[in-house]
């Protein structure tokens, strides 16, 4: 037990030092980046739909995205920020790794938002399974009808557990490289989930090879497998040599996610 344990710890620590090190799309830490940041905050505390929240700094990464909008849920301070960008029905929530911010995911999130997509990004709070939570309900609230979820290493990991939750559940979750030893679920655990489900990762990733990725497939049978060439590890992916075969995947697990409430 100790040993699990210990190599678990090791995962998770390993996948936070990589954003530092390759930040792969605008991504830095997020005490270190709002000093820099420039903008207007607003003050007092704004009702979004049903979602109260308090309009907070936008991120620098999303500076002059048309809508871009930056909030901070009841009872945070600075951690927890939720950017949203789009409109529409169909609402994504990108989850960073375990040190990312939103800045994280910004492109494909851009990308998204510019396809008819309505998203949010984030900077994980105290409770990051409660910032998931914030996120999604924050769309819901802004008129999403259905909403994935799309996580790298951490937050594809902690994504895919929440699915043992069976209130508020998701259209679908991509897991993008997650991590097969601290997921909170075990083998059959996605049996009783109907979403649709993408596992992404690369062949030779350090953190979630091929052999690990479908370690974490065998707890979700119904899950689409989709291994790319390389070592490149979550949002990296998809600014490396195979990012179009990446986009293609998410596109497609996209696809099949909404496909109901677009017919």
């Amino acid at each position: 037990m100790t040993a699990v344990l210990f190599l678990a710890l090791t995962s998770a620590t390993a996948c936070a030092g990589r954003d530092a090190e390759t930040a792969p799309q605008g991504s830095a830490m997020a005490e270190n980046r709002r000093s820099a940041e420039g903008g207007t905050t607003e003050k007092g505390t704004i009702a979004v739909g049903e979602f109260s929240a308090t309009p907070d700094r936008l991120p620098s990464c999303f500076h002059g995205v048309k809508g871009a909008t930056a909030y901070r849920p009841p009872g945070s301070s600075r951690e927890g920020r939720l950017v949203t960008l789009g409109t529409g029905p169909r609402g994504v929530v990108f989850a960073p790794i375990s040190w990312g911010d939103a800045c994280e995911w910004a492109a494909e999130a851009k990308r998204l938002a510019a396809d008819g997509y309505h998203v949010v990004t984030l900077d994980w709070g105290a409770d990051r399974r409660r910032t998931i939570s914030d996120a999604t309900r924050l769309l819901r609230s802004r008129g999403a009808k259905d909403v994935a979820w799309v996580g790298g290493c951490m937050g594809g990991t902690l994504m895919l557990g929440m699915l043992t939750d069976r209130t508020d559940r998701p259209a679908g979750v991509a897991g993008i490289s997650p991590l097969a030893s601290l997921g909170g679920y075990s083998a059959g655990n996605g049996t009783s989930y109907d979403g649709e489900l993408l596992l992404l990762g690369t062949a030779d990733d350090p953190l979630s090879d091929e052999k690990r990725l479908r370690e974490v497939a065998g707890s979700f049978p119904e899950a689409e497998v989709t291994v790319l060439p390389g070592r490149r590890h979550a949002a990296e992916i998809f600014a490396g040599p195979h990012g179009t075969a990446a986009r293609r995947s998410l596109d497609g697990f996209l696809d099949r996610t909404f496909a109901p409430a677009d017919s």
